[in-house]
């Protein structure tokens, strides 16, 4: 690939195309991102280097940013509307609410807190670029045990067929 670029010819675009590509951004596609990025973060938190909390918090980040962003999309949300929630997790947890995401997978409050204290360091993307002094952060069991909850629990309403729209039915 790299003898091709530098050649001159032109690479094909893969995971770039897909945020512009608005038949491919659906919701069995965020779901599917969103399992992969809870195995990476699984992976790496389970591994034999327990150096790695930063990361590992931001990968669970994105699964649940996505696996939220797949449930909007089943339940009706307009890519303009999801593009307008960009990363924040406090703000698509609150929309998902809004469309019934509690019926599929329940929120605790202490999962709520959980999100917000994850979003203080997630949206404002110190959790992928060096701030200087104390951050609290969450544990990375806690975010483990809600990011496979969320996704495990939207599976089967994420990967259906079945559109479903805004008032869940």
């Amino acid at each position: 690939a790299l003898r091709a670029k530098a050649a001159g010819a032109r690479l094909p675009q893969t995971l770039g195309a897909v945020s512009d590509n608005l038949t491919r951004s659906t919701a069995v596609g965020y779901w599917h991102f969103a399992s992969q990025y809870l195995h990476a973060a699984d992976t790496l938190r389970n591994s034999p280097s327990r150096q790695s909390a930063v990361p590992v918090l931001q990968l669970y980040g994105q699964a649940i940013e996505l696996v939220l962003k797949a449930f909007l999309l089943k339940r009706g949300l307009l890519h303009q509307e999801l593009r307008k929630l960009s990363h924040s997790l406090v703000g698509l947890v609150s929309t998902a609410r809004r469309r019934k995401l509690g019926i599929e997978a329940p929120l605790s409050r202490r999962d709520i807190a959980l999100i917000q204290q994850l979003d203080q360091v997630y949206a404002t993307h110190r959790l992928r670029y060096i701030v200087v002094g104390h951050t609290d952060l969450p544990t990375l069991e806690s975010v483990a045990d809600l990011s496979s909850r969320l996704v495990e629990g939207l599976a089967a309403l994420c990967t259906s067929p079945a559109p479903v729209g805004a008032n869940g039915a």
